[in-house]
């Protein structure tokens, strides 16, 4: 299908470093908006761009059968709607280390979901390079983990939930991408739309005064230019994160394509270090365990 060799990996690699740089971004904004409503808003203007972005290049609508549209409707909803408002649950409850921690469930996961329904089975140094480079990952975001007392079960659920979510909303989507000529700028804007149409649902009826409060649409533009930066974040973490995530999916296994997705954090402390921050040696020793999971990958 293409010339590019592990062109694959290279999409999965590249949505991880936008993701961090998108995160960096949406961090400078400073507003104090409800973490449901930035997902809700967020959506629906990548929404908007894969939409202009189709009509301007003339990329013809796909042809799917009705199983497979549900496939990636309900891929949508699984991993993006469901999955990332656990994903925010969970970080509330117990913070972003032991959420991440629990997240690293998420490649293995996809790999065994991926070999019981798509008979997609992944070699052993494949498997060694899920292993270093999520071992790499938890290294480095466990570093400074709080101690808590006791287990904080609901925020630990969540964490769980938002793994098998997007494991499962992974395999979901890849099973249509190789079945089909699907171009993954389509399969974005289907799995994007379809889990903002269900947060544009649920959210008005479960929690009205998200969407109609003004303080939530204000809190977003407090910052200086904080609209232009939140929407600048939105075209990178968004529009072409997930754009290159099914492009990820469309060339390489399920489980290759999340675990490298997954080195975002790795991607984040190197932008960290540009920025002139100090990094500890703990911290310089898990992005060397993950760099060397990561090259297993390109052997």
């Amino acid at each position: 299908m293409t010339t590019i060799p592990f062109a694959g990996e290279i999409a999965a690699l590249s949505a991880a470093f936008i993701w961090a740089l998108a995160t960096i971004i949406y961090a400078r904004t400073g507003n104090k908006a409800p973490a449901l409503f930035l997902n809700l808003v967020k959506g629906s203007i990548a929404v908007a761009m894969l939409t202009v972005t189709i009509f301007v290049l003339g990329d013809a609508p796909p042809t799917l059968s009705t199983s497979q549209w549900l496939w990636l409707v309900g891929s949508g909803i699984v991993g993006i709607s469901i999955g990332d408002s656990a994903y925010f649950s969970a970080i509330k409850r117990v913070g972003p280390s032991q959420t991440l921690l629990i997240e690293s469930l998420a490649p293995p996961l996809t790999g065994v979901l991926a070999l019981c329904f798509l008979h997609e089975a992944i070699g052993f140094w494949a498997w060694a390079g899920i292993f270093l480079t999520m071992s790499g990952i938890l290294w480095v975001v466990t570093e400074h983990q709080p101690q808590q007392k006791g287990l904080n079960l609901p925020g630990l659920g969540f964490a769980t939930l938002a793994a098998l979510c997007q494991a499962t909303g992974m395999v979901m989507s890849r099973q249509v991408m190789v079945a089909t000529d699907i171009t993954p700028l389509w399969a974005a804007l289907i799995r994007l739309a379809a889990a903002s149409l269900v947060l544009w649902t649920a959210l008005p009826l479960l929690k009205p005064e998200i969407v109609l409060r003004r303080e939530c649409w204000r809190a977003i533009g407090t910052a200086r230019n904080g609209w232009a930066f939140f929407t600048l974040a939105v075209f990178l973490g968004t529009f072409l994160g997930i754009w290159l995530q099914q492009a990820a999916l469309k060339l390489t296994g399920a489980a290759i394509a999340q675990t490298l997705i997954s080195v975002s954090p790795l991607f984040a402390l190197g932008l960290a270090v540009v920025t002139g921050h100090k990094v500890s040696r703990r911290s310089l020793v898990g992005a060397l365990v993950t760099l060397a999971g990561v090259a297993l990958f390109f052997r």
